[in-house]
């Protein structure tokens, strides 16, 4: 069995390899203006901002942003308060009491963005290891 995935996959990598030169002699590629490129390169704020939209419905529930500040989303052309409004759907662990109680607040603009887990090990138990 063994022998038969390694010849199949040297097939695969001969027929690329062929294809590949095969398409260098006929055309070239051609060459692409994109708005990000060079010194002055933009993205598409629109694109962004749906780009988070699809983070907050699908890819939160598996996947943190542990390193990104609520603030940082003002570089994706929301206002300071939407900035705001957005981290106040999230809640934070406070500062602890005089008794040493930790309670939860709504998250501001310097928090970072919440984990869905509460900490690794649960994030590993949740994702088969």
């Amino acid at each position: 069995m063994n022998r038969r995935i390694l010849s199949a996959a040297a097939g695969a990598a001969m027929l690329f390899a062929y294809a590949g030169a095969f398409a260098a002699e006929g055309a070239a590629i051609p060459r692409h203006s994109w708005s990000w490129q060079g010194i002055f390169g933009t993205f598409e704020r629109p694109a962004l901002q749906r780009g988070l939209q699809v983070y907050k419905d699908v890819c939160a529930g598996c996947h943190g942003l542990r390193h990104v500040a609520y603030r940082n989303l003002a570089e994706l052309g929301y206002s300071e308060d939407q900035v705001k409004a957005f981290a106040a759907e999230y809640e934070v662990p406070a500062e602890p009491d005089e008794e040493g109680e930790v309670k939860m607040r709504p998250a501001k603009p310097s928090d970072k963005f919440v984990s869905p887990f509460p900490n690794e090990q649960a994030a590993r138990a949740a994702n088969s290891g």
